[in-house]
């Protein structure tokens, strides 16, 4: 009985350290994960609205000294086409059509390309895609519905979300009906070619507010693509696609990625990615769903099993 009480003791006092440990190592997971979302929230509601602006600033200020215009109307040109806006912020045009012009707007788009791509290759950073799927297995583990409803319910419902919200405080700033509000925002973020809604913005409040919004847009946008382009029927069309093209000799098989560069596939031993797994099109022990894939994950196994 003496020999069994110390055993009984240390059994209960290692039971309880596994149990401390296990919810520091989740406490520390809900930090990190609250921490992520944070920054993911600085960079897409304040870094990208900024980075637009300041794009807008040095094209429109450009153009308006080229179109001997006021500033404004140079900004306000830029930034409507730069986040591609469905209802301008300005009627003015550029009516001389020389070529310095022709060559700001055409700077004005790529500057619109690269401006996405930053936000898309910052946004995958967060691995966004990775924990939604973590969290809709919570409840559904079929591999079809998960991503089904990711995109399907989720995102959607998210994007109707953000829409009203940034709606009516647009319709607040501009003294619109709320519902005038979220279809303005609707059209601008879905880039309409035929708006929901002939309202636009008149006031300086309101055209800052427009600005910011279609700015975060762009990001959330952003989300959306990580996620689509980690899909496992993207990963698999492209690695047939790539296969068509290396054959016709369009592109070398050497210097061609199987894998999207946003896909991030496992890191081998050797350092080196495993391809293998687009290779397949096929889901790997990392993943339950269509999302193709683990983040970059290096092995600790020396032994090579």
């Amino acid at each position: 009985e003496e020999q069994q009480q110390p055993n009984t003791q240390r059994s209960t006092q290692e039971q309880n350290s596994l149990e401390q440990e296990k919810g520091d190592m989740m406490m520390s997971s809900n930090n990190n994960w609250l921490k992520r979302m944070f920054y993911l929230c600085v960079f897409i509601f304040v870094l990208f609205p900024l980075l637009s602006i300041f794009l807008a600033t040095i094209f429109g200020g450009l153009l308006a000294w080229a179109e001997n215009t006021t500033f404004l109307h140079g900004f306000l040109y830029v930034v409507s086409n730069l986040l591609g806006m469905a209802n301008p912020l300005t009627n003015w045009e550029p009516t001389t059509g020389t070529g310095v012009v022709i060559v700001i707007d055409i700077y004005t788009a790529v500057a619109a390309l690269i401006s996405f791509g930053i936000m898309l290759n910052v946004v995958n950073l967060f691995r966004i895609p990775h924990e939604m799927n973590n969290l809709i297995r919570k409840v559904v583990t079929n591999g079809f519905l998960v991503p089904t409803i990711a995109l399907g319910i989720i995102i959607p419902a998210w994007y109707a979300g953000l829409c009203s919200i940034m709606g009516a405080i647009l319709a607040l700033a501009e003294n619109w009906h709320v519902s005038e509000g979220i279809l303005y925002v609707l059209s601008n973020i879905l880039g309409l070619a035929d708006p929901l809604t002939d309202v636009s913005p008149n006031k300086t409040a309101g055209k800052v507010i427009d600005v910011v919004i279609s700015s975060i847009a762009l990001g959330y946008i952003a989300i959306f693509a990580d996620y689509v382009t980690t899909l496992n029927p993207s990963s698999y069309v492209r690695f047939k696609i790539r296969g068509y093209l290396i054959a016709l000799g369009v592109v070398d098989a050497d210097s061609t990625a199987i894998a999207h560069p946003l896909r991030q596939p496992s890191i081998t031993n050797d350092g080196e990615y495993d391809d293998k797994e687009a290779e397949e099109g096929t889901e790997t022990k990392h993943s339950k769903s269509l999302l193709v894939g683990s983040f970059p994950v290096v092995s600790t196994d020396v032994s090579g099993g």
